[in-house]
C-alpha cells in the first residue's frame, strides 16, 4: 500500500469513528475538521499538489461550519 492509501484509510476510519461516537452534528463536524487537518499536516509531504488543491475547499467549508458552531455556542452562553 502507498502512503496515500494509508492517509485515505486513516481519514476514513477517523470519520467513521467520529460519526459513531459523536453525540451531535457539531461535535462530528469539529472532529472531521481535526482529522482532515491532521491528515494534511502529517501526510502533506506525500501528497501531490493536485490532492492538496482538491482538499482545500473541504477544509474551508469545515472551517466555516466550525465558525458557525462556535458562534452558536457563544450565543447560547451569552443569552443565558
Amino acid at each position: 500500500m502507498d502512503v496515500e492509501d494509508y492517509l485515505l484509510l486513516f481519514l476514513a476510519v477517523w470519520l467513521f469513528l467520529s460519526a459513531v461516537f459523536a453525540g451531535s452534528v457539531d461535535v462530528f463536524l469539529t472532529l472531521a475538521l481535526i482529522g482532515l487537518l491532521i491528515t494534511i499536516e502529517v501526510g502533506g509531504l506525500f501528497m501531490g499538489r493536485e490532492q492538496k488543491k482538491n482538499l482545500k475547499p473541504l477544509v474551508e467549508l469545515l472551517l466555516l461550519l466550525f465558525t458557525l458552531v462556535v458562534l452558536k455556542k457563544i450565543y447560547t452562553i451569552l443569552s443565558g
